[in-house]
């Protein structure tokens, strides 16, 4: 034992001693910082500004009414799945965002916007948000109406109007939030409604096509309602028929169940997947990298002098395994300080799918199966490199390996992310070379105990047989020379006896 233990030491000391090792453990935390900072500093901007002249004076007012109720709404939406999602609603059980239904009422959302509104609903509830909670913040507005520049000609027509403007538009709006980008513009004529009347938009070519729906749909209800008044309808009756809407009732999974919830719970399980095969990879092509140059210059047979092939090929799957521990504990401690630490996107994303992760049992069942795909494929590379007596050698026996491993692993993934429960991930969850990745993308989503136990124990028995094989290669290959032709290859691996 003790002289596995050293290989294993020299083989870690020797991995982590190489700049590649460096550059890839700091990938991950590299990745972590600059999504955090582009996603804080760097984020597109999604609010714009846009400018509406109205000479009849009937449309603009509703316009923007409509525009902050349509705001108020989805505020009220998104504060209430704040409210459930941390057990908040017994702050004011009265409140419109108490009720995860509120938004869908016309008359909740009126009555939230009259009690301040976001502002006023984030007033209230962040003393009581609990420690730990992600942070509560008003929503943004996406739509800031702002006036006309003093420069720009609003009383000569739609075209001179459109002249004055198109410049403004390229600029950014300065309102009392900051400055935004200009979206639109929108001039609607004193005789707007009548027959041959138009009203006349300006974009700044990249317009907001969210707002350009609203203000379509706004100026068609405004419309609308004054036909209904003039064909005789008294105005509030035609006001009400324009605010009928059709009464809905969503009916939802309780907050911690449904979709949403396993979709969250399966983004650090398929980001395991994918940083399985990167580390297993790169550090298996450096080891491999070492025992090809450990044959070719003939160190190993100094090594063999002193162990036995066992004891080293033990060796240096223990080390490796070291190695592969050591960048998965830097990575998970590096995800796990963004997403508690700061704030951004990327903390929102990767602070819930940690804490989705509830249950010991689902952790050891990641942590098997990732140490058994990081075993699997390292065996793979230690064969290789045993049979190799040059990087050129190496390369014509890993590029078809890596083919096998990555193409059915890839489609895969992309069938798991359309449903884990696609007919090609459970048939490579039965497959021993890629169960550790086909159940890895699909713990998120509760697999039975039964289907857990069976292919670990599958598992288990692959890698020990996967042991014994590459035991009788590796005594039979390392004092070798040449490169054996695969007859030769697969006969050291039938006989019992080779390289005794």
């Amino acid at each position: 034992m003790r002289a596995v233990l050293l290989v294993a030491a020299r083989e870690f000391r020797q991995v982590i001693g190489t700049r590649g090792f460096w550059v890839m453990l700091l990938v991950v935390p590299l990745a972590l910082a600059v999504s955090g900072f582009a996603s804080s500093k760097l984020a597109p901007q999604r609010t714009s500004a846009y400018t509406i002249v109205d000479k009849s004076g009937r449309f603009a007012p509703e316009i923007d009414r409509r525009l902050e109720l349509g705001y108020q709404q989805n505020a009220l939406h998104r504060i209430s799945e704040y409210v459930a999602r941390w057990n908040l609603a017994a702050v004011d059980p009265q409140a419109p965002w108490a009720n995860p239904q509120a938004w869908l009422s016309d008359s909740e959302v009126e009555r939230f916007a009259a009690s301040g509104g976001a502002e006023g609903a984030v007033a209230r509830l962040r003393p009581h948000v609990p420690p730990g909670a992600a942070k509560l913040e008003v929503p943004e507005r996406y739509f800031i109406a702002v006036p006309p520049p003093a420069a720009v000609q609003t009383d000569k027509g739609p075209e001179a109007f459109g002249e004055g403007i198109a410049a403004t538009l390229q600029t950014d709006a300065v309102t009392p939030k900051g400055k935004f980008p200009y979206a639109l513009a929108v001039y609607i004529p004193q005789n707007y409604g009548q027959p041959g009347a138009t009203a006349r938009i300006w974009t700044s070519g990249r317009p907001d096509t969210g707002l350009l729906g609203e203000l379509r749909d706004d100026l068609t209800s405004a419309l609308r309602r004054q036909m209904l008044e003039r064909s005789g309808m008294p105005a509030e009756a035609a006001a009400q028929v324009q605010a009928s809407v059709a009464p809905i009732a969503v009916s939802e999974p309780p907050p911690g169940k449904g979709r949403s919830v396993i979709a969250t719970r399966s983004i650090v399980p398929i980001a395991l997947v994918y940083l399985l095969m990167l580390t297993a990879i790169t550090t298996g092509s450096m080891m491999l990298q070492g025992l090809v140059e450990e044959r070719s210059n003939k160190l190993i047979e100094s090594v063999l002098a002193c162990i036995k092939p066992d004891a080293l090929m033990q060796g240096k799957l223990l080390g490796l395994g070291a190695v592969g521990m050591a960048i998965i504990a830097v990575w998970a401690g590096c995800a796990a300080g963004a997403a508690f630490a700061f704030h951004g996107v990327t903390a929102d994303i990767l602070r819930p799918s940690l804490e989705a992760i509830d249950s010991g049992w689902l952790v050891l069942a990641m942590l098997f199966y990732f140490v058994s795909g990081y075993l699997i494929l390292s065996i793979v590379f230690l064969a290789i490199g045993s049979v190799s007596d040059s990087i050129q050698d190496a390369q014509s026996y890993l590029s078809p390996v890596l083919m096998l491993v990555m193409i059915p692993v890839i489609i895969m993934m992309q069938a798991a992310l359309r449903g884990p429960d696609e007919l090609i991930v459970q048939v490579l969850s039965w497959i021993p070379f890629y169960t550790p990745f086909a159940m890895l993308a699909r713990l998120g989503t509760g697999v039975s105990w039964p289907e857990i136990a069976g292919t670990s124990v599958l598992l288990l028995v692959f890698m020990a047989i996967e042991l014994v094989f590459l035991g009788r290669l590796f005594r039979a290959s390392l004092l070798g020379a040449g490169k054996p032709a695969w007859r030769e290859i697969f006969a050291k691996i039938r006989s019992p006896e080779a390289g005794r």
